[in-house]
């Protein structure tokens, strides 16, 4: 069977599926560690502006939140609470450069902040696409 989807409805799947991932992990905090969440809850805002900006026809100049912070704004204003968080995921790693690289462990506090982030990047990323979640989610 052929594949018929859209570049951004792929990327808004793959969000809802680390999306549901970072909402599950908090039953199971043997395994997913404040670092763990982090790193998904980041993988799946990344593909929940992705799709955002594909389905616009735009292609960030970077990934990183900053970035993703900046670029969204001719489309859809975020609430300051949420660049602000959005940043703080930024502020715990800064990897793209080889000579200022540094990585800071979350604490177990930073979780909620974290679901809190793709949650509210998830509404937005709905809204924009004109999707509604899948009723399972």
């Amino acid at each position: 069977m052929k594949d018929t989807k859209k570049g951004w409805e792929r990327f808004l799947e793959e969000a809802r599926g680390y999306h549901k991932t970072v909402r599950g992990s908090v039953k199971r905090p043997e395994v997913f560690t404040p670092e763990i969440i982090q790193n998904i809850a980041a993988m799946g805002i990344e593909k929940y502006f992705m799709a955002v900006f594909t389905r616009r026809g735009h292609l960030p100049q970077n990934h990183t939140m900053r970035d993703f912070v900046e670029e969204i704004k001719p489309f859809s204003r975020l609430p300051e609470s949420l660049e602000k968080d959005l940043l703080y995921f930024d502020s715990l790693q800064s990897i793209c450069s080889i000579d200022d690289y540094s990585i800071v462990k979350p604490k177990g506090e930073d979780v909620e902040r974290f679901i809190r982030s793709i949650d509210q990047v998830a509404a937005m990323a709905e809204r924009e696409t004109g999707n509604a979640p899948p009723a399972d989610s």
